[in-house]
């Protein structure tokens, strides 16, 4: 199946991973869009920050819907914010653009 990722720019970024965001093993092999691929003008969920590195069989199509949960959502955002940070990414338009659109799963809950 297609994705609207940028192909380049996941292999440059995810060079060096080799963890599930799922389950935490060596077995990835796909990108999860963490909100979806957005709909109509909407183009900021192709941002490289909506990009979820799954296993496609084992920790992705079986559960979906799992993953579509809020607290899911929040956690693999935040897992790949944290991630790219560490590579020393660089935020463009369509990035900021992402995280004004999905604040709310960026902030930190109140404990």
């Amino acid at each position: 199946m297609h994705n609207d990722f940028d192909k380049t720019e996941l292999q440059r970024w995810f060079l060096d991973n080799y963890e599930c965001w799922m389950c935490g093993m060596n077995h990835w092999n796909c990108f999860h869009h963490a909100v979806g691929r957005g709909a109509g003008d909407s183009v900021c969920e192709s941002s490289i920050l909506n990009a979820v590195p799954l296993n496609n069989f084992i920790c992705h199509l079986q559960v979906h819907g799992e993953l579509r949960t809020e607290p899911n959502i929040k956690r693999m955002l935040q897992k790949t914010m944290r991630w790219l940070l560490k590579q020393n990414y660089q935020f463009n338009q369509k990035d900021i653009a992402f995280i004004m659109k999905y604040q709310k799963y960026y902030e930190l809950d109140n404990a």
